[in-house]
């Protein structure tokens, strides 16, 4: 039986290894793919080489170093069928988030226009630069419980995606995960990406270099 011992041992000490690998963190390439924003950022859907940090006025961001629009040329892009990658949400939530879809292109044209006047320019049909997006959920609440319990019962909400990428070598140069919510009988959905759109025209008139800034900064 001593004989049988080596092998025995040798057998035992494969499927303690196993279960070691099998137990081990994931390496930093597998973490970098992992979704964020309780799975609502998938990094997949911008590239690889992104790591997102939390911003200001963006909830997850990503710039190119040494990015600026100065001079650029933007097409903005039709945005991507809404993909929920959230909770399952009702018809009418679905239906917000297709109509949100047809109109995101319209409205930020509108507002990146205006913000980046004389510094860049905005296009619907050409530019050097293309910008698109997606929605990945959206919640159109309650009005009735905002109205009857407020304190952020039946809130609205809208959670979306936007890249923009070079056009000549579809590499990424800004990758932006955020989420707008409207918890008061006093504003819709709606206002709130009208209103954001209006921070982030201005931020990226400054380059995003304030929003891309270090958190201790």
């Amino acid at each position: 039986m001593s004989h049988l011992r080596p092998a025995i041992l040798a057998i035992l000490l494969a499927v303690f290894f196993g279960v070691c690998l099998a137990t081990s963190p994931v390496s930093a390439g597998d973490e970098g793919q992992k979704r964020l924003d309780d799975g609502l950022l998938d990094p997949s859907w911008f590239g690889p080489g992104i790591v997102f940090r939390q911003a200001e006025d963006i909830d997850f961001l990503w710039v190119k170093p040494g990015f600026s629009i100065k001079g650029r040329k933007i097409r903005i892009d039709k945005w991507a069928d809404p993909v929920f990658l959230g909770k399952e949400r009702r018809p009418k939530d679905s239906a917000k988030a297709a109509e949100l879809t047809e109109l995101m292109p319209t409205r930020m044209r509108g507002a990146l226009g205006a913000a980046l006047a004389g510094y860049a320019e905005v296009s619907r049909d050409d530019g050097d630069i293309v910008m698109t997006g997606r929605f990945v959920d959206c919640n159109t609440g309650s009005k009735a419980k905002k109205f009857l319990i407020g304190m952020g019962a039946g809130h609205a909400d809208a959670t979306w995606d936007i890249k923009i990428v070079d056009k000549t070598s579809g590499e990424v140069l800004v990758a932006i995960h955020h989420r707008c919510v409207s918890g008061t009988t006093m504003s819709e959905i709606d206002d709130k990406i009208a209103k954001w759109l209006e921070k982030f025209g201005k931020a990226l008139h400054d380059d995003l270099a304030a929003s891309n800034a270090p958190a201790n900064s």
